[in-house]
């Protein structure tokens, strides 16, 4: 494929890919960041588990109620104008956070940064509707995951000594300075179509006919009423709502309180779940594109070994996971949960590609809102079982605590694997218009 492709629009290609890539490694730093500094909010702000956990569930409650709104966006303003809104939001959304004097600025805060980078993955992937081929799909997914997590592998261990260096609140100036600034090289670099550089189309024929906004007004309903687009929706859910309620937030409580370690060398514990991830990413899709040329099989497949990896977490077991055994299973948990890769090439490829941007958006609408409820939730169930430990203003939790908790999650994911059985095949096309 690659040598069919001009030069002049290879190039651009690379550009606009390079430039997202630096904006979404942010978003993913931004999304895991909370969980590495957990300790510090505890402390700041005097919270409770149940209130840490909504200050992070703030992030995916916007993502979940932006999830239509962001499609929207992409399909009528454009995903350059998308982008660049979005990341400047972010930065700004960074800032607040670190510089609030009480919990709910910070709350304000984050609110932003999640309005902010909501938006930013659906516009891209938009994006490569109109740069892209259609047989490039999922595996383009599969290298914004990677690229994500990678944002994801910064968040934990560099952010841990920045923290010790900075403060969690300088930390934080910094992360949002550095998105602003790529905000304005996303508008500056990247145009919506390759018409606009001069180029001639890619997908010329796969644009959908009519008015923008009237595109989007008819795609929400015939996107949600499309029996076809829930199955790989609501397992993703189940994989995504799980993992980040780990990685996000309760990774590293659960390893300096259960396992004694310190928060650097917790890290390499969540840097693992991020490192599997990034391998399994482009793993998944290519096998999905090119290997199988099927989508349900390889999202069963890694959704089962997902459930997996949760059930050591969450079976009873005398005493604790060796370390290494730890390390193991964390890089698996994330290597594993790469299914979620393949979810927006499901849902595209069952749905009018006059609706894409709104298709693209649904994963993020049902996705984020149970990532949303299940953070808090953690939280509460970890509350209860708390037994009264409090070190400098931080609550300890113990292994049976968290281990309740687990549980909460390996159910879910059990779920997802059973729904996963229900995606329809695609053998990636597009059946409304193959």
């Amino acid at each position: 494929m690659s040598a069919e492709v001009p030069a002049p629009l290879r190039a651009w290609r690379w550009a606009i890919w390079g430039v997202f890539s630096a904006i979404y490694f942010l978003s993913h730093f931004h999304r895991i960041a909370p969980g590495v500094v957990a300790a510090d909010l505890m402390a700041a702000f005097r919270t409770t588990g149940a209130q840490l956990g909504v200050l992070a569930a703030v992030y995916p409650y916007v993502f979940a109620a932006m999830g239509f709104p962001a499609g929207a966006l992409a399909d009528t303003l454009g995903p350059r104008r998308t982008v660049a809104l979005g990341a400047a939001t972010m930065g700004a959304g960074a800032v607040v956070f670190a510089l609030a004097p009480r919990f709910g600025v910070a709350l304000l805060g984050r609110l932003l940064v999640g309005l902010g980078a909501s938006v930013i993955l659906i516009a891209f992937l938009r994006l490569c509707a109109e740069w892209f081929h259609p047989d490039q799909f999922a595996t383009l997914s599969g290298l914004t995951q990677t690229v994500g997590n990678l944002g994801a592998l910064v968040a934990a261990g560099p952010l841990a000594f920045a923290v010790e260096r900075l403060g969690w609140r300088g930390s934080f100036v910094l992360i949002g300075t550095v998105t602003g600034v790529l905000a304005g090289l996303w508008w500056s670099v990247v145009r919506d179509r390759p018409e606009e550089r001069g180029l001639l189309p890619v997908n010329p024929g796969a644009r959908g006919a009519g008015p923008p906004g009237w595109s989007v007004l008819r795609g929400v309903p015939r996107v949600l009423g499309n029996a076809r687009s829930w199955p790989p929706v609501l397992a993703m859910s189940g994989v995504y709502s799980t993992l980040l309620a780990f990685l996000g937030l309760w990774a590293v409580p659960y390893l300096t309180q259960v396992y004694r370690l310190t928060r650097v060398e917790a890290t390499a514990y969540t840097s693992a779940v991020a490192a599997g991830i990034i391998v399994g990413s482009p793993v998944a899709g290519w096998i999905s594109d090119r290997w199988l040329v099927r989508r349900r099989l390889p999202f069963v497949t890694f959704t089962l070994v997902y459930a997996g990896c949760w059930a050591g977490l969450a079976l009873p077991r005398p005493g604790r996971l060796p370390l290494a055994a730890l390390f193991g299973l964390c890089l698996l948990l994330g290597f594993a949960s790469s299914a979620v890769a393949l979810v927006f090439a499901c849902v595209r490829e069952v749905n009018d590609p006059a609706h894409t941007g709104v298709a693209i958006g649904f994963p993020n609408a049902v996705g984020f809102l149970g990532i949303g409820l299940l953070q808090w939730r953690l939280g509460a169930l970890l509350d209860a079982g708390w037994e009264g430990l409090l070190v400098a203003g931080v609550r300890i939790y113990g292994a049976e605590a968290y281990r309740a908790a687990f549980a909460v999650c390996l159910g879910i994911a059990v779920l997802a694997c059973v729904v996963a059985c229900a995606i329809t095949e695609t053998r990636g096309r597009n059946l409304r218009v193959a």
